[in-house]
């Protein structure tokens, strides 16, 4: 038989929703928030390079307007609507 995981130091989802997902997660697996979401930049810091590892150079992180809807403009970046 094999060994089945009892623990994991964390996951990393992308999700249409991130409150109700954090509702789903919370309220169904027993999950906690332990960093409420930041914006993270392409830079020299630890989460900078990791994003740059994973998403290649160059990458753009998502805007979100105050009303949290979101587009892609013609350049591939995130633009507010």
């Amino acid at each position: 038989m094999r060994p089945i995981p009892r623990t994991f130091s964390h996951i990393g989802l992308s999700v249409p929703d991130l409150d109700a997902a954090v509702r789903f997660y919370t309220d169904v697996f027993g999950f906690y928030t332990i960093l409420a979401p930041t914006e993270v930049t392409e830079d020299d810091s630890d989460i900078g390079r990791m994003c740059s590892d994973v998403f290649s150079a160059g990458w753009q992180p998502l805007v979100k307007s105050a009303a949290g809807s979101q587009k892609d403009s013609p350049d591939g970046s995130i633009e507010n609507t």
